[in-house]
Formats: C-alpha cells, sequence, structure tokens
C-alpha cells in the first residue's frame, strides 16, 4: 500500500485513523474504515484473472472512489466510464480499452493506475493513461498553492468521472482532509453545507458559481479556498466569486486532461487580456512555438513539459505517446506569453466547451446529418453566462422533409450523442454558408443571415 498515489494519505491519516474521510449525505467514513474495506478490494484485485483495466461505471459516490482508489493500491489501472453517455459511446469506449494490459514489470514502481477518456476530432471517446506519478508529484504544490491540510473539509459537488473533482478527491486525501461528495449536484445543498463550515475548499465549473450566487446565500465565510476548472472564468464569474467568497483564494486551472495543470490564475480578470489564465503553475515549462494559424510573432502553440503529463493514448494493446524527444507537447492551443502569464488566443480545433464538458461539434453534425429530414447541418457554439459556450444548430432541410421542429431532433440526437451534447437552439436557414477553399463558415454573422429559428 505504498504506491506513490496513496502514501500521502496513508501518511496523513496514521496518527488520526478515526478522522472523517469521506463524508456523503447519509455515511460519514472514518478513515480506518475507508482503509479496510479499499484494502479488502484491492486484494481481490490482486487476485484477479484479468489483467486488463478495471472498468468503473457507477454513480458518484462513496463506491466510486473506493474502487479507484482499491485498483491503485494493486497496481492496477482504473477506468473511469461515464454514466451519461450514450450506448454507442460506451461501447466504443469499451472495446477500445479491451485489449490494453497495463503496468509492465518495468514500471511497477509507477504503474498506470487511470484510463480516462478525452474527445478526439472526431468527438469518439479516446482513452489516455495516467502513471500514478503524474498525480502525485503535483499534491506538495497545489497543497501549498491552496493551503489544503488535515482539518479542511473539501467539498466535490461534481462527478468524479471528471477529473476535475475525481484529483480533488484524490488530493484532499493525501493532505489528511476529509471528503465532502454528492451523487449530483444540489445548489441550495451546497450553500447550506458551504455556510456552516469553518474549513472549507470547494472545486467547481464556472457555471456552479452561478447556482451558488442564486441560492439565497449571501457569502460562505469558512471557505478559504476556491478552486475552478473546466471553462474559462469570464468577469461575470470573478465577480460572483469574490462577492460569496470574500475570505477566499479563488484558483482559476488552465490544463488538459493529456497536460494535468499548466497555468493558475489567482489575480482576476484581465479586463484588456479576456484570454489570460496566469501563471504556469509550479514545476510546469511553458513554450509559444510558431503556428501557420497564428496571427504575430509572439502567438503560436502552446508547448508543455512537466511531471505532470500523461503516457499516451491507449491504441489497441499499446499506446502512443504525442510527447515530443524533449519532453514537451501541445494539445493544439493557440496563445502568448508574457511577463504576466499565459494568455489563449484560440483553439486550433473547432473544439467548444459548454458548462465544463468539452463537444466537438463534428461529432453532433455527423449524427444530425443522418437524419432523414436534415441534409446539411453545422454546430456552433456561442457566448452565454450560464454554459460558457451555448450550442446552436443551423440545418438545412432536406427536399422531402415535411417540415422540422426542434423538440423531435433534440430526441433524435440525444439516442445518439451525450446529452450534454445536443444544441440547445435550433435554426432553419437555405444554405450552410462556405470559405473561398469551400470549407464550412461557422462565423455566426454568415450562419445567422437569413436563418429562421426552429422551435
Amino acid at each position: 500500500m505504498s504506491r506513490p498515489l496513496l502514501s500521502g494519505a496513508f501518511e496523513a491519516f496514521r496518527d488520526h485513523p478515526s478522522s472523517p474521510a469521506v463524508i456523503e449525505t447519509d455515511r460519514t467514513w472514518v478513515w480506518s474504515e475507508l482503509k479496510d474495506e479499499l484494502e479488502a478490494v484491492a486484494r481481490e484485485l490482486e487476485t484477479d484473472p484479468d489483467p486488463g483495466p478495471v472498468r468503473i461505471l457507477r454513480p458518484s459516490d462513496s463506491s466510486f472512489l473506493i474502487a479507484f482508489l482499491a485498483a491503485a493500491a494493486a497496481g492496477r489501472a482504473a477506468s473511469t466510464l461515464h454514466q451519461d453517455w450514450s450506448r454507442p459511446e460506451l461501447e466504443a469506449a469499451i472495446d477500445q480499452i479491451s485489449g490494453f494490459e497495463a503496468n509492465p514489470a518495468v514500471r511497477e514502481e509507477d504503474p498506470i493506475f487511470y484510463i480516462g477518456f478525452t474527445s478526439g476530432t472526431s468527438g469518439r471517446p479516446k482513452p489516455f493513461a495516467r502513471r500514478q506519478r503524474s498525480w502525485s508529484s503535483s499534491f506538495d504544490p497545489a497543497g501549498k498553492l491552496f493551503g489544503v491540510e488535515t482539518g479542511d473539509r473539501v467539498f466535490l459537488p461534481g462527478s468524479l468521472q471528471h477529473s476535475h473533482f475525481l484529483f480533488g478527491a484524490v488530493f484532499a486525501l493525501n493532505r489528511g482532509a476529509a471528503v465532502r461528495l454528492f451523487e449530483s449536484f444540489d445548489a441550495d445543498l451546497l450553500a447550506r453545507e458551504l455556510a456552516a463550515t469553518d474549513r472549507g475548499v470547494v472545486y467547481l465549473v464556472p457555471t456552479m458559481l452561478l447556482d451558488l450566487d442564486g441560492s439565497g446565500t449571501e457569502c460562505f465565510e469558512g471557505v478559504h479556498s476556491v478552486v475552478v476548472s473546466g471553462a474559462k472564468m469570464e468577469a461575470h464569474h470573478w465577480e460572483i466569486a469574490r462577492r460569496i467568497f470574500p475570505h477566499a483564494l479563488v484558483g482559476e486551472l488552465y490544463g488538459a486532461s493529456e497536460l494535468s495543470f499548466v497555468s493558475v490564475n489567482t489575480g482576476g480578470e484581465a479586463a484588456a487580456d479576456p484570454g489570460y489564465v496566469g501563471q504556469p503553475f509550479p514545476g510546469v515549462e511553458i513554450e509559444i512555438r510558431p503556428s501557420g494559424d497564428a496571427g504575430d510573432d509572439e502567438t503560436g502553440l502552446v508547448y508543455v513539459r512537466s511531471p505532470y503529463l500523461f503516457d499516451g493514448y491507449i491504441e489497441g494493446s499499446s499506446m502512443s505517446s504525442p510527447v515530443g524527444p524533449d519532453g514537451f507537447m501541445t494539445v493544439g492551443d493557440v496563445g502568448r506569453l508574457t511577463g504576466r502569464g499565459l494568455s489563449l488566443v484560440g483553439r486550433a480545433s473547432n473544439m467548444l466547451i459548454t458548462g465544463g464538458k468539452n463537444v466537438h461539434p463534428e461529432e453532433v453534425e455527423a449524427q444530425l446529418g443522418r437524419h432523414p429530414g436534415v441534409d446539411e447541418c453545422v454546430v456552433i457554439g456561442l457566448p452565454h453566462p450560464r454554459w460558457g459556450e451555448e450550442l446552436v444548430a443551423f440545418l438545412t432541410a432536406a427536399d422531402d422533409a415535411d417540415g422540422l421542429s426542434a423538440e423531435p431532433l433534440r430526441a433524435y440526437l440525444k439516442e445518439r450523442v451525450a446529452s450534454y451534447k445536443v444544441p440547445k437552439r435550433w435554426f432553419l436557414v437555405d444554405e450552410i454558408p462556405r470559405t473561398r477553399a469551400q470549407k464550412t463558415d461557422r462565423s455566426p454573422e454568415r450562419l445567422f443571415d437569413g436563418a429562421t429559428e426552429i422551435v
């Protein structure tokens, strides 16, 4: 049980075995109970003849966390599958990892422990692998930055299937803090508990700030740190965070599934630089390298080198890594680096972020284009105060279509993609605009020209 991912937790709780470790609405696990349970599950996994990833598909509760920690204790890789995936997405994800056997003996001291999923360019769930030290090496700098320590209560109102909240749980235990899990986000319940705490840390995505602000509680005096990730914080998010968490350090984290932490912004919004995402996280090196899509000499692809990088993408029974021989890699984000820190100016791909979740519009378009009443379609993201980006679909009707309405289109897509990938607004156009190179023109100005909203 001395593997890197758990060694801090065993040390932090060693002298306080009866301290709360995991708190749920209807149960509290003290450390000794949690330790006994995860060791029992780990022993079962150690004798399991199946060497493949441990698949976790369950609610975001203590059973999820115990299965994940037990796999790490046993030196096994855990694959966190998403309950909000459609059946085809789930089947595709399982198929992609079914032939993978992690943890060759040569790396047994630092085994692969986590197989997560990030969307590829087609939107199909793309499995990636991490070793334990890619997380454990960040526990100390993150602990110092956010002041997380024994006696704190770390509130995790999002799903453990989201790596932001899963990392928060594992990190908190390694600092000796208690973890408060919620099976689903309930702003009123979270507000009541935050108002009652005197040593609280809370992990959020920007949309949750809006709901907390509407809970009726003016401020949360006992929260000392707020960790926000999943989407860019805008000026109104910062205004809310400062007002309802008056004594807290608010940190906006920029990163990616493959990169983990890249930068942290604790200074707030930059009115003259809306893409500002802060200073490099401790231990991270950032370089800006030329990109054909950049507009000037200071802007280019963001390359990152750190101890926190992932191991690679899973491809059948093997892995491929985009990390270069110099240790740097990029996920295609475009930005610039100044003395103040890192600023993002765009994405090399068309990926959208809605409610803290990544959506590749090409995937939605491919499914929507199969609808018998749809000829062509394009999906874009428009700025939205709650979701960050709101998905909006523009489509042309097939010649034999009797008429299109929004609700049947939504129902059609919900059977084929995750619900958060379904557009919230729909428009009918005479034709999809093209660029001079005959590629789809995604500019809202051209798409809205002559568009009629479908209800």
